[in-house]
């Protein structure tokens, strides 16, 4: 199969981890959320996320270095949708998405109850790349619920029905079924 040469959306060659929500808060407390699929972990307690400066969640994260990091599933995608739209300071897309929030243990961002899985971490370091940062916070408490536990610990992403983003900036989701085990 032949194949072709391109110079352009080289990123959208290598896709795919779990659609997430991250909280912040602004300074008068009005929860903020912002829709993210740029990220990556960076260690076993750190993820490293690229986040437009100008964004309110980047200030937020900045300002405060708190945030929760809640994954988003099949049930809830469209909460994806209305919390990555640019709202007033004053309105929250938790409360436009129609999600409910929980007191976080560790951090002053609440999760979002309707997730299947949430990590509170804390602003570590940053680079600047361009429009975006590369911000890196330490995961210090999470919370996943029970059914969507993996044999690793870790989220089920297959039976927790994640979604991940497939053709961004096009809303076009999926979630993964039929997985496999290679053995060499």
């Amino acid at each position: 199969m032949a194949k072709k040469y391109i110079e352009r959306g080289l990123t959208n060659l290598v896709r795919a981890r779990p659609v997430i929500i991250v909280v912040t808060l602004h300074p008068d407390e009005t929860v903020n959320a912002g829709t993210f699929g740029s990220y990556t972990n960076v260690s076993g307690s750190e993820i490293g996320i690229a986040i437009g400066k100008p964004s309110h969640t980047y200030k937020n994260i900045k300002r405060t270095g708190e945030l929760t990091i809640n994954v988003v599933t099949k049930p809830i995608a469209s909460a994806a949708e209305i919390c990555g739209q640019d709202l007033p300071e004053n309105e929250s897309e938790i409360k436009k998405a129609c999600l409910n929030c929980e007191p976080s243990k560790k951090v002053s961002p609440p999760i979002i109850k309707e997730s299947v899985a949430n990590l509170e971490c804390i602003f570590v370091k940053e680079t600047e790349i361009n429009y975006h940062s590369f911000v890196i916070v330490q995961c210090i408490a999470g919370h996943i619920e029970e059914n969507y536990i993996a044999k690793d610990g870790g989220l089920d992403v297959v039976k927790a029905q994640a979604i991940f983003n497939i053709g961004y900036p096009e809303p076009i989701y999926a979630i993964l079924s039929n997985p496999f085990r290679v053995k060499t």
